[in-house]
């Protein structure tokens, strides 16, 4: 990370702003008159002018007092003061570093520096200088609330809880800390500690928009996790006001995060719920399979078609800006590590075409196939496929051989159980010497199983003696394939080569 210099003035300029300042400003003749020290009468004029709001002024008055003492840390943090106030922020950063290099034993310029580095992206920074003012001030509230507001825009949900609470128990509660906790503790599955929190906020200010929706499923789920759900949602209404969703959205919301957090009996009885009401739901019935543990050897057709097109539109915001998945993205990366160019692609349960702008980096001939037509059709918004195919990805490589020179399957079989016909097909479909490029999702007790969350997970063993028949493992690479409740799903990058025969 690279930072701005500030650049000081020297000693000819700063003589003629101060004999010029004598005569413009009464203020300035005055401090000089009374102390007959120019620093000084600098670094008091900069703060007069400061609070007068004339912060161009005030600048030069402290540039001008840093050029004669620039090894004095208060000028430096004063300075980094107004250019933060000007919307300066990368010279305020320089100079709020300038300062700590300077005096690095100074709680309240850490707090300084990471409230600037966190408005400026750089979040490890950010965090770094938070823990280090709280290890020279624990009673810091500022540092608590401030790193509990860094966490939970991280989604590391138990650490901001932790720091938020320690806000509270120095003395920090107002609505913000309080919306903040009561947000944290929904995204940790705390829920009834969730919505004490959020009532306390109100007693601050009313909850209205996403607080009170957020507040009004909080204390709905707690109550359906005590055993209620008939009065949770006979209460629901009253709860939310005017921010009152759909009673079935509320329920289904309750499924999959009692389906996260392994509160599988909660998540099963809002599933049986729901079926009782709407038994030809096959995304619920197979959704309640995965939690009660039925066995399946893939998702079925029904479920992927149904629950894809449910989501189609908001999908990628979900699964990126929420979810952090970067997926197609890091597997693009551990392709072109062994190779840079392909003749034709293939994307393998392409989705929205999350990948096509990665893949396009190999060449122009781009083919996505899927089984939801609401998916493809945000693909085909992308205009980067020549092709999108709506079909079972099974029975289309069944119908392909010698096709393409790399199939590309981004979290494509985390909805198998069994992976011979898949593998069987990619083999065909490729020319010899073709590349095959997937991820699993890691199982570290079995061959398969299927997950609460309706997605299958291999073990590392399995997935390799099912490839190995026809390819071999050019480069393989862990990696965290998205986030659930609150945590890194665990899983495998692969590249493979097919045999030459």
């Amino acid at each position: 990370m690279e930072t701005l210099a500030v650049e000081l003035p020297d000693t000819q300029h700063v003589a003629s702003q101060i004999a010029r300042w004598q005569t413009a400003h009464a203020e300035f003749a005055f401090l000089i008159d009374g102390h007959g020290d120019p620093l000084s009468a600098l670094r008091q004029f900069g703060s007069f002018c400061r609070n007068k709001r004339q912060y161009d002024l005030a600048i030069e008055a402290l540039l001008a007092a840093l050029a004669m003492a620039p090894t004095d840390a208060v000028p430096w943090r004063e300075l980094a003061s107004v250019y933060q106030i000007t919307g300066r922020d990368e010279l305020a950063e320089a100079s709020v570093l300038r300062s700590l290099s300077i005096d690095p034993g100074h709680a309240i310029t850490w707090l300084q520096y990471a409230s600037l580095a966190y408005k400026l992206r750089h979040i490890d920074q950010s965090e770094a200088a938070y823990l280090r003012a709280l290890s020279l001030d624990p009673a810091l509230g500022d540092a608590n609330l401030g790193l509990g507001v860094l966490y939970l825009g991280s989604r590391k949900f138990e650490e901001a809880i932790t720091y938020l609470r320690r806000s509270l128990s120095w003395g920090g509660a107002d609505a913000v800390t309080h919306l903040c906790l009561g947000q944290s503790l929904y995204m940790a599955g705390r829920f009834g500690e969730s919505a004490d929190a959020f009532e306390v906020a109100a007693t601050f200010a009313a909850l209205e928009g996403i607080t009170l929706r957020l507040y009004a499923r909080a204390r709905t789920f707690s109550s359906i996790r005590d055993g209620d759900i008939e009065g949770a949602i006979a209460g629901y209404p009253a709860l939310a006001g005017q921010e009152a969703e759909p009673i079935d959205d509320v329920l289904r919301a309750a499924f999959s995060l009692f389906s996260a957090y392994g509160m599988h009996d909660a998540a099963i009885a809002v599933g049986r719920f729901r079926l009782a009401s709407k038994p030809d739901d096959s995304v619920q019935r197979y959704l309640l399979d995965a939690v009660a543990g039925t066995s399946h050897d893939r998702a079925p057709a029904a479920y992927v078609e149904t629950h894809f097109d449910e989501f189609a539109e908001g999908f990628d915001s979900k699964l990126v800006d929420v979810l952090g998945y970067r997926v197609p993205q890091d597997l693009v990366e551990l392709v072109s590590s062994s190779r840079s160019s392909f003749s034709a692609i293939l994307d393998l349960g392409c989705g929205t075409g999350l990948a096509a702008e990665s893949l396009r980096r190999f060449g122009p001939h781009l083919t996505g196939v899927d089984l939801s037509e609401k998916m493809l059709a945000v693909a085909r918004r992308r205009n980067a496929y020549g092709s999108l195919i709506k079909a079972d990805v099974i029975d289309f490589l069944a119908a392909n051989s010698n096709s393409f020179d790399l199939i590309f399957a981004a979290d494509l079989l985390i909805y198998l159980g069994t992976l011979d016909a898949l593998i069987d097909g990619v083999a065909q479909s490729l020319i010899q010497g073709g590349y095959f490029a997937a991820s699993i999702e890691r199982a570290n007790d079995c061959d398969f199983t299927l997950l609460p969350s309706g997605r299958f997970a291999h073990s590392e063993a399995y997935f390799e003696s099912s490839v190995s028949r026809h390819f071999e493992v050019v480069r393989k690479q862990e990696a965290g394939l998205r986030i659930e409740a609150g945590h890194p799903v665990p899983g495998i990058l692969y590249v493979m080569s097919r045999h030459q025969s």
